[in-house]
């Protein structure tokens, strides 16, 4: 059963009938009456209900140089829900990718809710604006022609939103594996191998009642795990080989999708709304003629960010979402 996180509860049959029924995003829960959090280790264990919700949002810890998210070193993320009350609960998520598809299943079944701090809120008002100044005060008809070539492709893409998340994740995931250094590689592996000798020692020991077995069989399991969590050993899920297959899988599906709409403005490997997005601003502010110069456009603006340059919230939203897409792809 959850726990209340709030100030008004619901009957138990109410919580375990809606809980069973909700959207499961990762270790979140989108119930018709209540959001199912998780805790450090478990998930969906505290429920609140939408009536007590002020406002939800993302924030990213260590995300300076988080293009990469290199193993047990990248940014971590958190859904972040402010009661009407002025209490908050953070909520670390692995994966970057559910708490974005958790704020864009807020933002549809509950607009009544901000999905944005009120800090960031300001900030994306004033970006807007500064994005508005650089745009060319009158558009040609061939522009029209190009951004309402765009918007076409953009809804569509919306209306499959599973694919294009796909592409996300799964280029986040290759392009983590192929970042990581020798170095990281070698630590994850030692720790790996010294989780399984401990385990393969401790445990004939706990059958004959060492009191030290215990010791070995927690330290044993404990690095396990976290050398499995890491994303630090490139073997199993983790193996290029099979991450590769996941990607290339991913992009056939995307594939398939966008050849049924005809002539589509992107390739399948960049059928993402964010890239959409970007090549109507490229165009908008007069630095291409085309949807294919526009793409060019957008992928030079993709290699000139890096661990040094700074950016915007909004800014590093739609880079995390996007980049290891054209990395992994060389920018072909």
């Amino acid at each position: 059963m959850p726990r209340l996180f709030g100030n008004h509860s619901l009957p138990e049959n109410t919580v375990k009938a809606d809980k069973k029924a909700c959207e499961k995003i990762g270790p979140l829960g989108m119930g018709r009456r209540a959001l199912y959090l998780n805790s450090f280790y478990i998930s969906r264990m505290y429920y609140t209900v939408w009536t007590d919700i002020r406002r939800v949002y993302k924030m990213v810890a260590m995300s300076k140089g988080g293009f990469t998210g290199i193993g047990a070193f990248g940014s971590m993320s958190y859904l972040v829900v402010e009661l009407r009350d002025g209490r908050t609960k953070r909520c670390q998520i692995k994966y970057e990718n559910q708490v974005d598809e958790a704020l864009a299943w807020i933002a549809k079944h509950h607009p009544e809710i901000p999905t944005q701090s009120e800090q960031a809120r300001k900030k994306l008002q004033e970006a807007e604006a500064v994005e508005k100044a650089r745009y060319k005060k009158e558009l040609t008809e061939n522009d029209r022609k190009n951004i309402r070539i765009l918007e076409e492709a953009e809804r569509y893409l919306e209306q499959n939103p599973a694919l294009y998340r796909e592409l996300t994740f799964r280029s986040g995931r290759l392009r983590r594996q192929q970042s990581m250094g020798t170095g990281r590689k070698a630590v994850g592996i030692i720790l790996l191998a010294g989780s399984i000798l401990l385990l393969a020692a401790g445990i004939p020991l706990f059958m004959a009642k060492n009191p030290y077995a215990v010791y070995m069989i927690l330290a044993g399991g404990s690095f396990l795990v976290y050398s499995m969590m890491s994303n630090l050993v490139p073997i199993g899920r983790n193996s290029p080989k099979r991450l590769r297959q996941e990607w290339n899988d991913a992009v056939a599906a995307s594939e398939e999708y966008i050849s049924k709409a005809g002539s589509f403005p992107v390739p399948a490997r960049y059928a993402h709304p964010i890239v959409l997005k970007r090549m109507i601003r490229v165009i908008r502010e007069g630095r291409a003629e085309s949807t294919d110069q526009a793409l060019e456009v957008v992928k030079e603006d993709l290699k000139a960010l890096n661990r040094s340059v700074r950016v915007s919230q909004q800014e590093y939203d739609e880079v995390v979402a996007i980049k290891a897409m054209f990395l992994v792809s060389d920018y072909q």
